[in-house]
């Protein structure tokens, strides 16, 4: 009987210590395995967009400062409402206009029940000015406006009554003079 126990308790000893350690351990190393795997091809990933990133910087490097400029002025990435008057202003003063009464709204237009942060890569501001001029000079003011490089939607154009004789200074005005009210949207990216 002796012969026949010890062989039968090493198999239950050997069966126990399968499940109670050999077992968990193996499945705990096959775990690892699979980790380890991740994180390599993780690694595999982040050399791979180093080397994208790395390329794309080399591209934007050989754009030239002039360039990236008029880009920037294209959809700049923040709104500056003084520079953006101010460029206004200018094309208008080469046709011997001056904007008046600006407003700047930069309310989001978002349809009623939207919840949330905005989606949208871009945000837009409504500028409202404006001016005394010749029908003339305001279609040549809008043809500039058109061809600035910054983006801008006219989004109305009102002929606002004018007294014939004087404006809002005191001017003379002459008789094929206008006020126009005039509302633009532009846009940067987020």
């Amino acid at each position: 009987m002796t012969k026949l126990t010890t062989p039968v308790l090493l198999i239950i000893l050997s069966i126990g210590l399968f499940f109670m350690y050999v077992d968990p351990t193996y499945n705990n190393v096959q775990e690892i395995i699979q980790e380890q795997e991740r994180f390599d091809e993780a690694l595999d990933k982040s050399k791979e967009l180093q080397m994208i990133r790395d390329e794309l910087l080399a591209k934007y490097n050989t754009f030239s400062t002039s360039d990236l400029n008029r880009l920037s002025k294209l959809l700049p990435d923040n709104v500056d409402n003084v520079r953006l008057v101010l460029d206004i202003d200018h094309i208008a003063t080469a046709y011997g206009m001056r904007i008046k009464d600006v407003s700047i709204d930069t309310t989001e237009d978002r349809p009623a029940g939207t919840i949330g942060p905005s989606k949208d890569k871009h945000e837009s501001v409504k500028l409202s000015f404006s001016m005394v001029s010749t029908y003339d000079n305001l279609t040549k003011f809008i043809r500039d406006l058109e061809k600035s490089l910054r983006i801008v939607d006219i989004t109305e154009i009102a002929l606002v009554d004018l007294p014939r004789s004087f404006d809002e200074d005191g001017v003379e005005i002459p008789e094929d003079f206008y006020k126009y009210s005039i509302s633009l949207q532009t846009y940067w990216l987020k």
